[in-house]
């Protein structure tokens, strides 16, 4: 046995010609491809091109749930560029050398193989995948705004070809087992426990075994019609640019190295261009901000972990309301193995929201999330309860009711004569009191906030809202029953809004204000699609439901007086019954099969005259409307970090991640040519926005 750094080199017990490389990061949990990880492979290829007794290889991990993660991303914090050239032509050259190898090759992958991880494994001849849920396969760097570097770009389309190859790229995700296999990403699946034996099988050991030839498409020997790539590109760059307006520079760079390659006998013309692209895209602002947003993510993540460790877990919960938000709720939780008791006033209202349920797991299976298997088992979890069940022995209880507090109250004090004492209780409200729904209960210390975000299944925010007095083990409980589902947290202060929907509802009251003053809802809501926005505002109200923005924006009004002036246009939609797409009439109307219009009805009841507006105002009035208040909120604790605030804002509403956040984009602007914007906006900043303005500091600065 050889160990070097991060790597153990064998021979396979059982077949004394068939060596095993196997990863195994000191200190870590994953095993990334830092400089010495990549010198030490080249250092064991060496050694093993030099050995003729072999005749095979194998590369695995010793790690339960990652293969190879990937690249170590910390090298690319600020960096230099020609440590970054050094380093991505080290891990070109090391893979093109694993490629080479005159023996074949297998890659034997249990847990995540992704980014390099999944191009390492490209170089190999055969890939071999466990059947489990740690398992996942994919390249995920134009995610982070750059492009497969090691060989992706290249090495990908001969294997699968170029359509699946753009999916699999330019989609940055990281697939399941199964799927990956259908995608042709890997060649076999194994359970965990016959891996080795499945790869010493494909190696031709045994009387059995495949014999697996140096022939395999991996090794770039599948031709591309250069004409068929070049008229997929063409369609998928229309594609890309409508969906993303040029904002993700990386997607395009993979698509011309992608088509450039196609055709061409010389790989390492095509790993020149990945090589390049990295260097380029890794200094710019776009990669620069996602990788912001990735450690901020990684970071309360891990923040999460450590807070939550010892906390009891809980398994089973109680959900009250079965509409929407309760549905949703019910069905993450019962995928992620709580037993769920689904509890309305009657048959009806449960039954609906068993059907919201099933379409959902449906969706999941549709869109590979989960297996059939997985989602028949989740919904065995769920117990339909019509009327008034006992719920003495459930330890959790969230409801997600209409949003009145005198109901909220009435239910919780209801409840608390019904469940245990020690049951920790919870409230998806989005913007009322935790402490008065609480102080309705003989529990105050174990009541907490849980705010989810619609839809469920697709948003991973979740916020936390601790009251003053809520018990040191509730809040553990509740933070450790986040990280069993898997949502991503921000805590938050117990004040009108919390943090998401107080920032973001200025936003929507200042387009509701440009729609009344005659600005279209075309022109508003493109507006923002430009800067980045995965919907327009208004189309965004419309989503939300105008009544239910309106009992927040009531809400918000009276505790923070001026600040969330009501457009008495709003009051008049609501009253008329364009309530958005639930009333298939808003500031749009919604035909099923047919593109949002939008609506003469509610421009009849704005005052203004329709006219295209200032498109360039309109967006600094909205975006600057919400710095203000996201400034405040900052100001007061809402929240601890600026980090906090982008986070939330970002997988809350879904501010831009290529912008970084809210106040990561304020801080590249300049408080001070913001707050000079603002005043010639005739906006007035508040005083934590101009004290930032004076004293010449940016959010991130002590941070």
């Amino acid at each position: 046995m050889t160990t070097m750094p991060n790597i153990e080199r064998t021979l396979l017990p059982g077949a004394a010609h068939v060596c095993l490389l196997r990863f195994d990061k000191a200190d870590s949990s994953a095993n990334t491809l830092d400089v010495a990880t990549l010198e030490a492979l080249q250092a064991h290829l060496n050694a093993i091109a030099a050995d003729p007794s072999i005749h095979g290889l194998v590369i695995t991990s010793a790690k339960p749930a990652i293969f190879i993660a990937g690249a170590d991303l910390s090298l690319f914090q600020n960096p230099a560029p020609e440590m970054l050239e050094s380093w991505l032509s080290l891990g070109q050259q090391v893979f093109t050398q694993l490629a080479e190898l005159r023996i074949p090759t297998v890659a034997a992958i249990a847990g995540a193989c992704v980014g390099g991880g999944y191009e390492l494994a490209l170089a190999c001849d055969y890939r071999i995948a466990t059947d489990e849920r740690v398992t996942r396969i994919g390249l995920p760097e134009t995610t982070l705004g750059i492009v497969p570097g090691w060989g992706g770009c290249t090495r990908l389309p001969r294997l699968v070809g170029v359509p699946t190859a753009l999916e699999v790229i330019l989609g940055g995700k990281a697939y399941p087992a199964r799927r990956a296999k259908q995608l042709g990403l890997v060649d076999e699946l194994s359970s965990r426990e016959r891996l080795l034996k499945a790869a010493l099988h494909a190696l031709g050991e045994g009387p059995e075994g495949k014999r697996l030839e140096k022939s395999h498409p991996g090794l770039l020997q599948r031709p591309i019609n250069k004409a068929m790539a070049t008229a997929i590109s063409g369609r998928t760059r229309t594609d890309l640019m409508r969906r993303t307006r040029g904002h993700y520079p990386a997607l395009l760079r993979a698509l011309e190295i992608i088509t450039e390659g196609a055709g061409e006998g010389d790989p390492a013309l095509s790993l020149a261009r990945e090589r390049e692209a990295v260097a380029e895209l890794a200094s710019g602002p776009v990669a620069r901000n996602l990788f912001h947003v990735m450690m901020l993510e990684e970071g309360t993540r891990k923040w999460l972990r450590r807070e939550s460790q010892g906390a009891s877990p809980i398994r089973e919960a109680a959900v009250i309301g079965a509409g929407v938000m309760g549905a949703g709720i019910a069905q993450w939780l019962s995928a992620r193995g709580l037993r769920v008791t689904l509890c309305d006033l009657d048959t009806e209202r449960v039954g609906a929201g068993m059907a919201r349920i099933f379409k959902s797991y449906n969706d999941a299976v549709k869109h590979h999330r989960l297996t059939s298997m997985e989602a028949r088992d989740g919904i065995d979890r769920i117990s339909p309860a019509p009327g008034t069940v006992p719920l003495e022995r459930k330890p959790f209880v969230i409801e997600a009711i209409v949003e009145k507090l005198e109901a909220k109250k009435a239910l919780f004090a209801d409840l608390d004569q019904r469940t245990s004492p020690e049951a920790l209780f919870a409230s998806n409200t989005s913007a009322l009191s935790i402490r008065a729904m609480a102080a309705a209960t003989n529990r105050p210390s174990r009541f907490v906030g849980l705010h989810f975000f619609n839809p469920v299944e697709r948003m991973k925010l979740v916020e936390l809202v601790l009251p003053d007095g809520v018990a040191p083990e509730v809040r553990k409980s509740a933070l450790g029953l986040i990280a069993t589902i898997g949502k991503l947290p921000v805590v938050v202060k117990d004040t009108p809004g919390f943090l998401v929907n107080r920032v973001l509802l200025p936003y929507l009251l200042e387009a509701a204000r440009a729609y009344e003053g005659g600005m279209s809802a075309g022109a508003l809501d493109e507006a923002m699609l430009d800067f980045g926005m995965p919907m327009g505002p208004l189309r965004l109200v419309d989503e939300v439901g105008l009544d239910v923005a309106l009992e927040v924006a009531r809400t918000l009004e009276a505790a923070f007086p001026g600040r969330f002036t009501i457009p008495p246009l709003l009051e008049r939609m609501v009253e008329a019954g364009l309530l958005g797409r639930k009333a298939k009439a808003g500031f749009y109307t919604y035909q099923s099969g047919h593109e949002p219009v939008a609506n003469a009805a509610a421009q009849a009841l704005a005052p203004g005259s329709l006219a295209p507006g200032d498109a360039t105002s309109a967006r600094l009035r909205m975006l600057y409307r919400m710095l203000d208040e996201a400034a405040r909120c900052l100001d007061e604790n809402v929240v601890e970090t600026p980090g906090a605030v982008d986070l939330a804002l970002i997988f809350g509403t879904g501010f831009p991640p290529f912008r970084g956040g809210l106040l990561r984009y304020a801080d590249s602007i300049g408080i001070g040519s913001i707050v000079e914007e603002m005043e010639i906006l005739k906006i007035q900043p508040g005083e934590p926005l101009l004290a930032r303005a004076t004293q010449e500091r940016s959010f991130y600065e002590d941070h």
